[in-house]
């Protein structure tokens, strides 16, 4: 019995190992490792909070359709683009009005894009009595510079993806 339970206790502690969140370093951390943007380039920081109880699940984000990287909860990372307009969007299976974002940015700017999970906005049915499905409704939204930097303090910092199309 004392290898039964071995074992069990080792996949019970790989299963929350599993769920113990994000990883990787915090942001705050590694910000002074951060080079600045480039005098020809302007910067979008992506980030989601962590809430265990909307959707965990996730999901791409693009900038003018082109994938920038995946938005997942209580992580950031950030793209360095070429001065335009961009519409920021993200893949969801709910709609959601003005769920996209549009912005114009000059050379030296940055952006700070919020990915919100909407749990259950588009089902409305519910896990409830019945069962549902609740897919998942994304939206970006633009948030304060100043309101950035205190919420990107909790997340978790990946290296900006290197294996998705840049944007130019």
């Amino acid at each position: 019995m004392p290898g039964k339970s071995r074992w069990f206790l080792a996949l019970l502690l790989a299963a929350l190992a599993g769920c113990a969140g994000p990883q990787g370093p915090l942001f705050p951390q590694v910000a002074a490792t951060i080079p600045p943007v480039a005098p020809d380039r302007a910067r979008v920081y992506f980030y989601r909070d962590y809430e265990p109880y909307e959707s965990l699940a996730p999901t791409d984000v693009f900038l003018n359709g082109a994938t920038a990287g995946v938005s997942k909860p209580g992580v950031v990372f950030y793209r360095d683009v070429a001065p335009g307009t961009y519409d920021i969007s993200v893949y969801s299976v709910g709609a959601f009005p003005n769920a996209d974002k549009h912005v114009a940015l000059k050379a030296g700017d940055t952006v700070y894009a919020k990915i919100e999970s909407l749990h259950a906005w588009f089902g409305g049915g519910g896990g409830g009595e019945g069962g549902g499905y609740d897919p998942d409704t994304f939206v970006v939204m633009l948030i304060d510079p100043a309101q950035a930097q205190r919420e990107l303090a909790n997340m978790r910092y990946v290296q900006p993806p290197s294996d998705v199309a840049r944007s130019s």
